[in-house]
């Protein structure tokens, strides 16, 4: 008889435990919701509430729990009760249709509940980003992720904050993602082969933007990527195959017909690796007159770029003075002198271009300086042997002042 009545006393209290953890979620959501909205204590009472496992196994106490979390958003009074409020109600909302699928808020959670959270961690994520704080960020747009796993958006967004916060394992692995996942954007390739190209894979670089142009055979930026690696590389040949490619879905662009010219010029001049000349190739001549037509070219479209300017000016002049030397090892005068207008006239095509170089350089960058005091150098030379003795003062005084 005793045992009997022990064994009804622990049921009973077990009873009475049990209601009295089911009280403490009905008054978490009591302070939680109006007249009261005390969301401190309803905080308190839905935290004791989850740690019991009676209560932790109800889909009301973790529906609860969400409702309690999300108020803290942005809440002047109580949003510092918790870190991270927003990915704590997603989480709780998400163990509340776990715990009962076909809870009675299960559609409101659905529909209602973690889209809200969804999109407003995704806005936080966005505010991040233009603030350039690239690490939150990616901490925001990768807890999206935890909610909606296959949205190619909200990856590419993770990708651009990876990338801008200098993670480039995670950029490399949303990028590839991306990719995989047959994403409609040549950019990614483009990004992606970057990242490989700073880490110097220049294999791994390359073999990402030949991915992207055989989906993208028209993309003048991929085609640009794979010229800058052929050309860093020293595959001049096949760097004029593709720039001539390039010049011919964008015709205007006068920066194709400089590195298209350019590399016929170091076709022409090759040079070895510590910069010594190398022989001339056979074919000299042609390519010295495709760099010729490249950069006329490029001039017809804008005639102040400097660059194109002083390269073809060079071109000019470095020819006359091959064309000099030559003419002084002729014997034969009536030779001599006809191999001496040949020349002249190469210095004097080669005046005008020089000129504007020096005119047009802007001198904001250490290359623009280069250039500048390439071309002083170059008209210096010159003007000696046109003997425009006017001229070459007034450059020389321009080198001195340096």
């Amino acid at each position: 008889m005793r045992k009997s009545s022990l064994f009804l006393l622990i049921a009973c209290l077990s009873v009475i435990y049990t209601n009295a953890q089911k009280a403490k979620v009905q008054t978490a959501y009591n302070f939680y919701k109006e007249p009261y909205q005390q969301y401190d204590k309803a905080k308190e009472a839905i935290d004791e509430a989850i740690l019991n496992e009676q209560s932790a196994a109800m889909s009301k106490t973790w529906y609860y729990r969400g409702l309690i979390y999300q108020s803290f958003y942005k809440n002047e009074k109580y949003g510092q009760l918790c870190d991270n409020c927003l990915m704590t109600a997603f989480e709780s909302f998400q163990k509340a249709n776990e715990k009962d699928p076909k809870n009675e808020w299960a559609e409101e959670i659905k529909l209602v509940r973690i889209p809200f959270i969804t999109n407003k961690i995704f806005e936080n994520g966005v505010i991040a980003f233009k603030a350039k704080d690239f690490n939150k960020a990616l901490i925001e747009f990768e807890s999206v992720l935890k909610m909606s796993p296959g949205d190619t958006s909200v990856i590419l967004n993770s990708a651009y904050s990876a990338e801008r916060a200098g993670n480039s394992e995670k950029a490399k692995q949303y990028y590839s993602q991306l990719i995989s996942m047959k994403y409609t954007d040549d950019k990614i390739y483009l990004s992606l082969s970057n990242i490989y190209k700073q880490e110097n894979d220049t294999a791994k670089a390359m073999n990402t933007v030949r991915a992207g142009r055989s989906l993208y055979p028209d993309s003048i930026n991929l085609m640009l990527a794979e010229i800058n690696l052929l050309l860093a590389g020293g595959k001049n040949e096949e760097a004029t195959l593709a720039l001539n490619a390039a010049t011919k879905k964008d015709p205007n662009n006068q920066n194709l017909y400089l590195a298209l010219g350019s590399t016929y010029d170091n076709l022409a001049n090759p040079k070895d690796k510590d910069h010594k000349e190398l022989p001339r190739p056979k074919n000299y001549e042609e390519y010295l007159m495709k760099a010729e037509e490249a950069y006329k070219k490029g001039l017809a479209i804008n005639p102040d770029n400097y660059e194109l300017n002083y390269n073809i000016g060079a071109l000019y002049f470095n020819k006359g003075a091959e064309m000099a030397n030559l003419a002084n090892k002729l014997t034969s005068n009536d030779a001599y002198n006809k191999a001496k207008e040949a020349f002249e006239q190469k210095f004097k095509d080669a005046e005008p271009y020089l000129e504007k170089a020096l005119d047009k350089n802007p001198k904001k960058t250490e290359d623009d300086i280069n250039t500048f005091d390439g071309t002083l150098n170059s008209l210096k030379q010159l003007y000696v042997r046109t003997g425009e003795t006017e001229k070459y003062q007034k450059i020389k005084s321009l080198i001195d002042q340096k």
